[in-house]
Formats: C-alpha cells, structure tokens, sequence
C-alpha cells in the first residue's frame, strides 16, 4: 500500500472513531452546575497572599484529596498585574476539577473582598482570615474543622460517564530533543486532531517556542485576524529576546536542548507545533484568559513551563499533554500532566516518572496511529481516575508573571 494510500485509510478509521467520540462516553468525570466537567475533584486550599502560605500548609496536614495552592502571591502590586494575580486565583477556585474550596486571607478587608467575589459561586468554599483568629494553635485548628467540613460536601460529588467533548487539553512540551518532534509532539497532534473534531477544545502556549515557525501560524490561523493577533504575540516575544543583546530566533535558550541535539530555536518551534497536528487556529487567547467556545486557541504565555501551564490551567483546561524529549519534572497541582517520550535513554532512566512510552516510533514498531491510540487510551484512563506519574510526585506549581517592579 502506498503512504499516501495508507493515510487515506488511518484518516478514515479516525474519522469514524471521531463519529463514536461524540455518541459515546469516554472517561468517567464530574459533571459541574455550571455544565463544564472535572477529571478531578479536589478539595482546595487556596493561600492568596504569602503571609498566608504556612497556615494553608498546617491546614493540610493529615488530610486527604487535598491539594494545597501556595504562592508569591504578593502585595503592593499594580494595574494589571494586581488584577491579573486576583483573576488567575478566582478561576483555580472555579477549575472544573475543584470540588470545594478553602479560602485563606491574611487581612479582613481581602476577606471581605473575596467574599464579595465569592457571593455567585455554585460549590461549597468557606473563606477564613487569619487575623480574625486566636493565636496560630487557633487559626490552624479553625482551618482542619473547616476543611473536615468542607470534604463531606466535596464527597457528595460522584462520576458518571461523559464525553470526549467535554474535555479542554492544555498541551505542553519540555526537554524537547531530536525525538520530540518525531514521536511526543505528533502523537499528541494525532490526538488533538481527534479531540477537537469531537468537539472538544485544546491550547497551546510558550510563544517564544513559535519564533521561526510563524509561515505555520499564518497558513493555519482561521481567519487573518487571528493569524495577526497570533503573530503579533510571536514579534513582541521575538523583540523581547533583544532586550539582553541575544536574540533566540538562531540559537536555542536552555542548556538541555541543546545537549539534547537541538540546533536553534527555530528547530525547537518546528517540533513544538506538531502538538496541533493539522488543525487549524480557531483564536488567540492572553494569559489566563478561557476560550469562548470550543477549537483549538494559542495563548501568548512565557516560556518557563510551570507558569505556561498555569496560563492554560487558569484558562480550564483539565488535563496535560505533556511531551518529553529528556526529562522535565515541571506539572501542575490542579491539572494531571499526561507524560509521553519516545527517547528511549529518558524512558529508561525516568520510567517512573513516564505515562506514554512511544519509543516504537522511532524503528516503526508502530505507527502513528498506534500512539495515537495510546495517548487517548492514557487520556481516558487518567481522565477517569487513576494518577498520573506527575500526581504520584507531587509535581507543579502555580507561578503567575510580572510586568511591573513592586513598590
């Protein structure tokens, strides 16, 4: 059969799949009040300002199904990073995988700020202030009350099937080398080809990782303001590269890509945009900021994963498609990263820390349909409950960029 013969075909079966995605349940979830859908439901204890973070952790303590969000959430910020900082903590708090939440404040005026913020909000959060509290002994046994509470209404909340379409992927890339564009990158593109024509929703992210690869961009974007907001995202990353004498644009920025064998960042971007596979660019997104409806969307975010994937996560994707070239230990505390490799050193050295093997790509034991198919066999079984590798480590964190010095 020829390869083009052959890719008719796996087209075909995809597209029946995709026909039964629709009709059929795929994984086990959360069906929220507010019609979006969790893969996780977490009771959360949110710390939002540093003073807090220690309380939130003694909170913790003992507990289990708790997920503990910390941070440098500071004061004195400004315009829009002080808006930014309270926008990306309200949409954590009304993630799809958050059952019910605990809301620690430091002082009554922010608590009284959150509680206004909070009137509308469907599932059960509590909000506490710690200078309402009687000593640090008090304030943390108020907080474990409240969190014991808080987890019997959490656990009233059960699975039932649901659909392919229900679902928003972020889709991430780390220690990308000469495999990642060969065997991670394209069988997630495979799957997100699938996910999207079933309805459902997928982003991508870290625009500095599109410097090169903007001819892509334009051809893909689905309309030419799209393709213009996009690309003007990718200019204002590329200018910023400038700013400390060394453009990116012909070289590569982290020491293990090119000890990995990647040669320039260009490279790097040809590799990354595989993650889309042939999907078009239905819109572009700012940091943190949630699609209007389903498609495919590219953020504008800085490139360090953990804050990228903070950007998708705050945005409401469930879940991570995370692809490994050698290993990266980034995740994040409310999203499940799907971890896949197919370099075959990384697989044996991290093989605890790995979901997706996909090393057959390299000598054709498979083919890309096959991973496909072991993508979206990890997808539903991880999407239904069972733990990811970066949950069983603990790994993430919620990192939120700056744009202006403190006061």
């Amino acid at each position: 059969m020829s390869t083009i013969a052959a890719e008719s075909q796996r087209t075909s079966s995809k597209d029946q799949v995709m026909g039964k995605d629709r009709d059929s349940p795929f994984f086990q979830g959360y069906l929220r009040s507010d019609g979006r859908v969790g893969v996780r439901n977490y009771l959360l204890i949110l710390s939002t300002i540093s003073l807090t973070n220690r309380w939130a952790e003694l909170a913790a303590a003992g507990q289990e199904n708790v997920v503990v969000i910390t941070g440098d959430f500071l004061r004195g910020l400004r315009g829009e990073d002080a808006a930014g900082q309270e926008d990306v903590l309200a949409k954590l708090i009304d993630h799809p995988n958050v059952g019910a939440t605990l809301i620690l404040c430091f002082d009554r005026v922010s608590g009284k700020n959150w509680q206004d913020r909070q009137a509308g909000h469907k599932r059960p959060a509590r909000i506490l202030v710690l200078m309402d509290q009687a000593g640090m002994s008090g304030a943390v046994k108020k907080a474990q009350t409240t969190v014991s509470e808080l987890d019997t209404l959490c656990r009233q909340a059960t699975r039932s099937p649901q659909r392919l379409s229900s679902l928003t992927v972020a889709l991430e890339c780390g220690g990308s080398d000469a495999t990642s564009a060969i065997c991670a990158n394209p069988a997630i593109g495979r799957f997100v080809e699938r996910l999207v024509r079933a309805g459902g929703t997928a982003i991508i992210s870290e625009t500095a990782e599109f410097i090169g690869a903007e001819d892509v961009v334009r051809a893909r974007a689905v309309s030419p303001m799209v393709a213009n907001k996009a690309l003007a995202f990718i200019t204002a990353a590329d200018q910023r590269t400038e700013e400390d004498g060394d453009r990116y644009r012909g070289v590569n920025p982290t020491r293990e890509n090119i000890e990995a064998g990647l040669t320039t960042l260009i490279e790097k971007s040809m590799g990354a945009i595989c993650k889309i596979g042939e999907l078009a660019i239905d819109g572009c997104l700012e940091f943190a900021e949630q699609p209007s409806k389903t498609g495919l969307y590219f953020m504008d975010t800085p490139f360090f994963s953990p804050v990228s994937l903070t950007g998708m996560t705050a945005a409401g994707a469930q879940i991570t498609l995370f692809a490994l070239g050698v290993f990266n230990p980034s995740g994040n505390p409310l999203t499940p990263a799907i971890k896949m490799c197919g370099n075959g050193k990384t697989l044996s050295h991290w093989a605890d820390s790995i979901d997706v093997s996909l090393d057959g790509l390299v000598d054709g034991a498979i083919t890309l349909a096959d991973a496909q198919e072991k993508v979206a066999k990890s997808v539903a079984e991880i999407a239904s409950g069972k733990q990811s590798r970066a949950e069983f480590w603990g790994e993430g964190q919620i990192i939120i960029p700056k744009t202006t010095a403190l006061i």
